[in-house]
């Protein structure tokens, strides 16, 4: 039997219990009242997984929707959901004994460790000076963005340090 394309319209499906609409041969979920009015009320203080199970579509769909409407997340509900998710991360660490960090004393490497008195070979300098050269090639406009950035920050730095009252 061969593919018969749908033609444009709403459809339901029986299956999930939703309405999908077709356009340009694709298939979308068909956004009613009800769904949006739920997406403004719980997408601000709801995380994204949940508000997406509640009205039965994908996450990816729920935060594309959310962003198309000009929904965005609360910034202090979000501030404490990754205060929350840190002290979680940090309990875990501490009980698993911190697997991640390095211990007081740990030298992973000893043999290659920075000794005083070394010093690079001119062979060693060339090979690094060449890398920088060709990172800056090839990221022109990110080091531009950094150093533009640095600038800014020195001469916002200066001109504070100049305002300050001498005591």
């Amino acid at each position: 039997m061969p593919y018969q394309r749908k033609t444009p319209g709403t459809y339901y499906n029986p299956d999930t219990g939703k309405l999908y609409e077709i356009r340009n041969g694709t298939r979308c979920v068909h956004w009613s009242s009800q769904m949006i009015d739920d997406l403004r009320r719980l997408f601000p203080t709801t995380l994204n997984s949940e508000v997406a199970e509640y009205l039965g579509v994908s996450q990816r769909t729920a935060i594309r929707k959310a962003h198309e409407l000009g929904i965005q997340k609360d910034p202090t509900w979000l501030a404490n959901i990754w205060e929350e998710r840190r002290q979680w991360a940090h309990m875990s660490a501490r009980r698993k004994g911190f697997p991640g960090g390095f211990r007081k004393g740990h030298h992973a490497n000893p043999e290659k460790e920075f000794k005083p008195g070394h010093t690079t070979t001119p062979e060693q300098r060339a090979k690094q000076v060449a890398a920088m050269r060709e990172y800056y090639r090839t990221h022109k406009k990110a080091c531009r963005e950094r150093a533009l950035k640095a600038w800014i920050t020195r001469r916002a730095r200066m001109a504070q340090q100049d305002n300050t009252p001498c005591t």
